[in-house]
């Protein structure tokens, strides 16, 4: 086999693709009777095994990013797996994370994003992944909090992922992303001193407004996790003792996908439904009214 075809089936695990062979030279027919001879072995459409070479767990994870034409880096539980997470479900497929069209192939499970940057992006043992930062991230919510927080741990204790490169992944993500990460703000709040849980500026406004309405109000609680209808959601502030919640609701961060539009109307009923009542907030929202929100919930609870 041609040096560099040799080099690169080195570095790939003994994994050549169709475009890799067809630029050092080779055609499809010579490839074609390759197979057929049984120095190559298809491992998946247009991902070759090359005769000798060894094929385990981390050869086929490789196989299936090299296999996937849209750019995929291994991501989700597949890099959970990778990198050794504890206490995370296993994958039943091999997971695959893109910014483009997730691949479709046979035991691979395909997942979009809307922002991938380099910094979340590195090799383990030759298998372009996401960081364990950011798989941790994206996996926040597949698992109880305490869970989270033990497995976090562990990686830290391990050097596996670590806190100042979690928090700038974290950071990273755009705003409309993190409504479906909340507990990070949790995970957080407990290991980063002086961590904003509140997630925006304006947010810690509104919990400004409230704490100045005087010792007889009753403070929410901010990013309350609120479990309904088989559904995981955080409140920005909650009165869990009355079912009222406060909602700020910005343009920047939920108006501009029709998707997470139809997602928020869908996670108020589910709330409804329960008996919780949901008051939504904005930028133009002024404090004498957040104020008597915050009175309403009080007064609720102390009634009660």
């Amino acid at each position: 086999m041609e040096r560099s075809l040799d080099r690169t089936g080195r570095r790939q695990r003994g994994l050549l693709t169709t475009p890799q062979l067809l630029r050092a030279g080779w055609s499809n027919d010579a490839i074609g009777h390759a197979v057929e001879a049984g120095d190559l072995f298809v491992v998946r459409r247009r991902v070759f095994r090359v005769a000798g070479a060894p094929f385990d767990r981390e050869t086929a994870l490789l196989a299936a990013v090299l296999g996937a034409e849209s750019g995929a880096l291994l991501g989700e539980l597949s890099t959970a797996e990778l990198f050794g997470f504890q206490s995370f479900p296993q994958p039943s497929g091999i997971h695959l994370l893109t910014t483009g069209t997730p691949p479709r192939m046979p035991g691979v499970v395909g997942h979009h994003t809307i922002s991938l940057p380099n910094y979340d992006r590195t090799h383990i043992r030759s298998i372009p992944t996401i960081t364990a930062e950011r798989a941790f991230i994206d996996l926040c919510g597949k698992v109880d909090l305490a869970t989270l927080g033990e497995s976090g741990d562990d990686l830290f204790r391990r050097n596996i992922m670590r806190l100042p490169r979690l928090v700038k992944s974290f950071e990273l993500i755009p705003q409309s992303g993190r409504r479906y990460r909340r507990p990070m703000y949790d995970f957080f709040e407990e290991r980063v001193k002086g961590y904003d849980a509140g997630g925006s500026k304006r947010e810690l406004d509104v919990m400004k407004i409230i704490r100045g309405g005087g010792p007889e109000l009753v403070l929410p609680r901010q990013q309350y996790r609120v479990r309904v209808e088989g559904h995981t959601y955080y409140c920005d502030y909650a009165w869990p003792d009355t079912l009222n919640a406060l909602e700020w609701e910005g343009w920047e961060h939920h108006g501009k996908l029709r998707s997470d539009f139809h997602r928020g109307k869908d996670r108020t009923r589910r709330l409804q439904r329960v008996g919780w009542t949901i008051w939504p907030v904005t930028s133009t929202t002024s404090p004498n009214e957040i104020l008597a929100i915050a009175v309403t919930a009080s007064l609720q609870k102390l009634a009660a």
